[in-house]
């Protein structure tokens, strides 16, 4: 029986019976006592929380009562972990998400796993090309050890690439595209860098040791006038209760912040944050004469307008 083997057997002789000692287990497994306290340490390093009890009756016991194995991640698994899990609690539709929220903040919190260093996600995801993929990598990777990242970037304002250090503090998902925010050692301001093949040509760990401003809030270089200029909208909707209206309604995604704002016997208005006109536009189209727009007027024109030019092509389809 190989090693590996042998410490299979050792992990379900302790499930079996609980608690043995190393004469016993030898005996079992027909191997030297000294190679006990080996397999041991695999059997831990694999992951399962093979303890042993000193004394008179000691021996070695699996403390089996926690839902989790003590585990060891890699720096690549501990940032896929936690991107997945800012990434998920955007996702309002989940319903476990309470639950699942729960769990994994009692995994992040019994492990050396940080949730403040990771991706943010603004809007949908998409798929990258490795060049981009292994840049933001390299960027997340810089984040965790406190360390900077050189770059080779040319802005819209450049003829050419420069190259200059970037104290990185987040990366954000944002309208298909990945930013890096991060304090210029050139410029000595926080700017803004997309992940792009036509603007970063390269991106890579430096040696330069960094320490984070506590000052530093992402909520202060995302908005109207910040470094992301996110256009949410306020727009507020009447749908009717008739034909499942307002059944139908709940069914899809709005936006954010969706709240009922006035309630009536054959109506009930709503209003809701949104950035994503095309979205709302569809929707609102699927939804026919069950809801009208009421605020803001912008809104409502620019939706009046597409449907006129429905109409509109009907119209000379007959002529």
């Amino acid at each position: 029986m190989n090693r590996t083997n042998l410490c299979i057997r050792m992990l379900q002789l302790l499930k079996a019976r609980g608690k043995m000692n190393t004469t016993q287990l030898a005996t079992e497994l027909e191997v030297n006592p000294r190679n006990i306290r080996e397999f041991k340490k695999e059997l831990v390093l694999a992951g399962y929380n093979v303890e042993e009890v000193k004394g008179r009756y000691g021996g070695y016991i699996l403390n089996d009562k926690y839902d989790l194995p003590v585990t060891i991640f890699s720096d690549e698994q501990k940032d896929a972990l936690v991107q997945s899990y800012k990434f998920m609690r955007t996702q309002k539709d989940f319903k476990p998400l309470p639950l699942y929220c729960d769990a994994m903040d009692k995994i992040i919190s019994t492990s050396k796993i940080s949730s403040n260093d990771s991706l943010h996600y603004m809007s949908n995801s998409m798929e990258l090309d490795e060049k981009i993929s292994h840049m933001i990598d390299k960027t997340q990777q810089a984040m965790n050890h406190g360390l900077c990242v050189l770059l080779s970037y040319q802005s819209l304002q450049d003829e050419s690439p420069k190259q200059f250090e970037v104290e990185p503090y987040e990366i954000i998902h944002y309208h298909k595209s990945y930013y890096l925010i991060g304090f210029s050692l050139l410029r000595k301001d926080y700017r803004m860098y997309r992940f792009s093949s036509q603007r970063m040509f390269s991106c890579e760990i430096s040696s330069r040791h960094f320490i984070r401003d506590n000052h530093f809030h992402l909520s202060n270089y995302i908005g109207e006038h910040s470094l992301i200029p996110l256009d949410l909208k306020l727009v507020s909707v009447r749908v009717y209760h008739e034909n499942n209206g307002l059944r139908l309604f709940k069914e899809k995604h709005w936006g954010n912040k969706l709240q009922a704002i006035n309630k009536q016997e054959a109506y009930t208005d709503f209003e809701f944050y949104t950035d994503d006109m095309s979205n709302l536009y569809q929707s609102l189209f699927s939804m026919s004469d069950q809801m009208e727009i009421l605020n803001p007027e912008d809104v409502k024109i620019a939706y009046l307008s597409r449907v006129q030019k429905i109409l509109n092509a009907y119209r000379d389809e007959k002529n």
